[in-house]
């Protein structure tokens, strides 16, 4: 017997919402969806405001605490009671036998603790600013997750590298979906010798090894140029590359979308072609290019992570996960100071965020899913 009643109500609940509002509501009941969601806003948010997170400069040198282990943050005094959260500082050890030197808290070097401390100054839309969020009350050095060979804070590096990679992401995905959403539509609208020619120049792109061109690419940059130039002729690189994928597959749903009734009848009543793309071609894959473009940041994370990792991508004195892992590529690094292999949990947190947020949207974005 059919429930009348459970069908009056899907009606009505469903019956007046938009596309985008069944969406919405469908995204906000995917719990993966909206954890990556999250993930993926406090990922950017640490992006935006790295150097007020980040405890000091990157390149700021804490030239007594070289290979210095992450120290912990402490909220107990010795006798037992509750106390402001404080660090304590390291002593160094030789062993008289291997001549290794290890570090070892010093409790007699009490290091408190404190928000929106002064530090190294900084700048934000053109004005000048020296709180950090966290720092200690005295001045002296506080490293949460541990220094480099050089003293540097392995802590404040790797927030500002959220923002150079980040920023290489999302330059890198929105040119590929400019480009690709241009030259698929165009191909899959217009057809005839214009679709030929552009299927081969994508079929061109296509035909190459990634890796092997890639490392290709990138080994003609100058190196003597300036980092900012070498990140952009970087960028330039990956979306040459990427652009190719979206692009055919908009061409596919452009082909089917054309033939639809709807556009026939602004065809029939004289609608540009400008016009039917705009309204009515683009409106109806932009469901597909956002999943595609939530699917493809994090693959550019990590193709920028190992392309830097090579020495092959960003250059000093810029910061990004891929250029911090580069100082652990030999074993002896690594022994030293595992604490370096740090940006790898960033990278896998930021990978698993926008890959649940383009599965949440994915399956909202299902004309055949069921709420």
């Amino acid at each position: 017997m059919v429930d009348f009643s459970q069908n009056a109500e899907a009606i009505t609940s469903g019956a007046n919402l938009s596309y985008w509002q069944l969406v919405r509501r469908r995204f906000v009941r995917n719990r993966y969806g909206m954890i990556g969601l999250v993930a993926c806003v406090f990922i950017l948010f640490t992006a935006v405001f790295a150097e007020f997170i980040a405890p000091y400069h990157p390149e700021t040198k804490d030239r007594k605490t070289i290979y210095s282990p992450p120290q912990m943050i402490h909220i107990f005094a010795p006798d037992g009671g509750l106390t402001r959260p404080y660090v304590m500082g390291y002593a160094e050890e030789m062993d008289p036998v291997t001549y290794e030197i290890t570090f070892v808290s010093d409790p007699n070097d009490v290091r408190e603790l404190a928000f929106f401390v002064k530090g190294d100054p900084w700048t934000f839309l053109g004005i000048e600013f020296d709180r950090h969020l966290i720092g200690t009350t005295d001045g002296s050095f506080v490293h949460l997750i541990g220094t480099d060979s050089l003293g540097r804070d392995v802590f404040s590096r790797m927030l500002i590298g959220t923002r150079i990679t980040m920023l290489m992401g999302l330059l890198v995905m929105g040119a590929s979906c400019f480009i690709g959403t241009f030259v698929g539509v165009s191909s899959g609208y217009f057809g005839g010798t214009f679709d030929m020619i552009v299927q081969r120049v994508v079929e061109f792109v296509k035909s190459f090894p990634d890796l092997p061109l890639y490392l290709a690419l990138v080994a003609i940059l100058p190196r003597r140029a300036e980092p900012m130039t070498i990140f952009i002729m970087f960028a330039c690189i990956l979306v040459l590359l990427r652009w190719a994928d979206l692009s055919r597959e908009l061409r596919g749903k452009v082909i089917s979308i054309r033939s639809m009734d709807y556009v026939r009848a602004a065809v029939a009543v004289g609608a540009s072609d400008g016009r039917i793309i705009r309204r009515h071609i683009v409106p109806n894959t932009s469901s597909h290019i956002i999943v595609w473009a939530t699917y493809q940041l994090p693959e550019v994370i990590l193709l920028e992570s190992f392309l830097s990792f090579l020495g092959v991508g960003v250059q000093a004195p810029m910061v990004s996960w891929g250029t911090m892992l580069n100082q652990v590529r030999d074993f002896q690094s690594l022994a030293a100071a595992p604490w370096l292999m740090a940006p790898v949990g960033m990278i896998v947190i930021s990978v698993l965020a926008f890959n649940a947020f383009g599965d949440g949207l994915r399956d909202a974005m299902d004309p055949y899913s069921h709420d």
